[in-house]
């Protein structure tokens, strides 16, 4: 059996010590949310923190994403903590909260080493360095380990081009990297993420479960890359980096299920880009859960056409109970405009063996892809609603940095996107599509309506939250204000949408 925890890596340092301040930062921060969506823990976060402190540093990690940190809070716990290291952490859409941010840490500590973090800084390092930046660095790619290299660097007073893995600003503007760190094969090798900075409430997943009691969320990657080439897709969407795909053994997996079990977690989020790739390594991994006799419901991501009908079963064996599917188009053209490598009758097909697996069915669909016409966007509703799921996602196509589509719209071009023009739940900023912005705007809250509204939609969907409501009132309370807000919302034609970030 792997251990609970690996071990430190051999040159861990404890006598030079650091205190290190991690920040997520939520791209919402100061505006009242209006679309329900996941809070997901961000366990890569985690695993920096344990690397961290497996070397002797002292770690704080304050995730703004959770919605119960005020900017004032945050600031008073630099000026009380005073870190050595500030990293700032977040999304595309966070940017003008990371560059405020990053300024604060700067005005309040300015001997402290302030890092840029997350995707953005990998899809777009030069948005974090200009006459008069406060950041020092930006970590690339896969983060964690290059992050603790980069700490240990810092203390020791080594020059930090010595760290693979960075961006450094240049004296005359610009940037340039480090050399690249490979991404690591051997994921077992890692340890867990700190687990235990994310047991709490307000980590949640909105779909559907199966558990009648407290569902205590707890994350979980089993792997990391995605090999396909979906025009939309960048690292601000995907939960790991590169097309290759890298796995961990099921012994790694389960071992991490049981300690989060002993964390009291009931039911996991598999946080995998595609949890189903490998047909053989999933059976594999649902074999080993029943061996071991863990009892967690959970839930994962995947493309339909990575499942049949004996995975999915094999999967509710294992304690699977939601299987969500980004359908995306019901339009076969678009779908090959989004380079989806996908079909109609795929989604049909997964949707039909999720049902007959005994699994929810959750789906997303994009609306304003480029070149979609209304018709095209009929067509998706009416797959919709022949999928009948158990809940569903409509957004926009945004062009977020990193994604294929930006690289050859944009970047070929010289050009770049703002911040404030990438959303893609409740606002279209940047319309690629043949039909009008108001008329997406509308589409989309029609497309809500007569699916929510639909008698078999509206007495299963009540049916799964009345579920577990007595045992989780909290968060079933904050999801059905969210969704009653959004659904009057989409009650109302006429009514102009709010900008609400995604």
């Amino acid at each position: 059996m792997s251990q609970p925890n690996p071990p430190a890596t051999d040159h861990a340092l404890r006598t030079f010590s650091a205190r290190v301040f991690l920040l997520r930062l939520a791209s919402w921060a100061d505006i009242a949310k209006a679309h329900p969506e996941n809070v997901m823990a961000p366990i890569k976060l985690g695993t920096a923190a344990r690397l961290l402190e497996d070397r002797g540093h002292r770690v704080t990690l304050v995730d703004t994403e959770t919605g119960v940190y005020r900017r004032d809070e945050v600031v008073n716990m630099l000026r009380r903590e005073r870190p050595d290291v500030v990293v700032v952490h977040g999304i595309t859409t966070a940017l003008p909260n990371l560059l405020r941010f990053g300024r604060t840490a700067r005005e309040l500590l300015p001997d402290a080493l302030v890092v840029a973090s997350g995707q953005h800084a990998t899809a777009r390092p030069q948005d974090f360095f200009f006459q008069g930046s406060p950041f020092d660095v930006a970590t690339q790619v896969e983060y964690e380990e290059p992050l603790a290299d980069l700490v240990e660097a810092h203390v020791r007073g080594a020059p930090l081009q010595s760290v693979a893995g960075l961006a450094l600003p240049e004296p005359a503007g610009g940037f340039t990297r480090t050399p690249p760190r490979p991404l690591r094969d051997d994921l077992d090798t890692l340890p867990f993420p700190k687990h235990e900075l994310f047991m709490r409430e307000e980590y949640t997943v909105f779909h559907p479960t199966d558990v009648r009691g407290p569902r205590r969320w707890g994350f979980v990657m089993t792997s990391r890359g995605c090999p396909y080439p979906c025009l939309y897709c960048s690292p601000t969407l995907r939960n790991s980096y590169g097309r290759k795909m890298r796995f961990r053994s099921a012994e790694n997996v389960t071992d991490e299920l049981a300690y989060l079990a002993r964390l009291g977690a009931t039911v996991v989020h598999m946080k995998d880009d595609i949890f189903t790739i490998d047909r053989e390594r999933t059976l594999a991994l649902c074999d080993a859960i029943q061996r071991r006799g863990l009892r967690l419901s959970w839930t994962c991501q995947t493309r339909a056409d990575c499942v049949d009908l004996e995975l999915l079963k094999a999967m509710r064996a294992a304690g699977c109970c939601t299987v969500s599917y980004g359908i995306e188009s019901g339009s076969p053209r678009i779908l090959e405009v989004l380079r989806k490598r996908e079909s109609v009758e795929d989604s049909l097909n997964a949707a039909a063996w999720t049902r007959a697996a005994g699994l929810h069915l959750v789906t997303f669909y994009l609306l304003g892809n480029p070149t979609e016409t209304l018709s095209d966007m009929e067509m998706t509703l009416a797959l919709a609603k022949r999928i009948d799921p158990d809940l569903l996602q409509v957004g926009f196509f945004t062009p977020y940095p990193g994604s294929p589509f930006y690289e050859e719209q944009y970047r070929e071009q010289g050009e770049s996107l703002d911040p404030d023009d990438l959303s893609h739940y409740n606002r279209v900023q940047v319309n690629f599509s043949a039909v009008p912005t108001d008329e997406l705007m509308r589409f989309q809250r029609r497309f809500y309506r007569e699916i929510i509204l639909s008698p078999r939609f509206a007495a299963r969907f009540a049916r799964n939250r009345l579920r577990g409501l007595p045992a989780n009132l909290g968060a079933e309370m904050r999801f059905f204000r969210l969704s009653a807000k959004f659904l009057l919302k989409s009650l109302t034609p006429g009514r102009k949408a709010a900008a609400v970030p995604s």
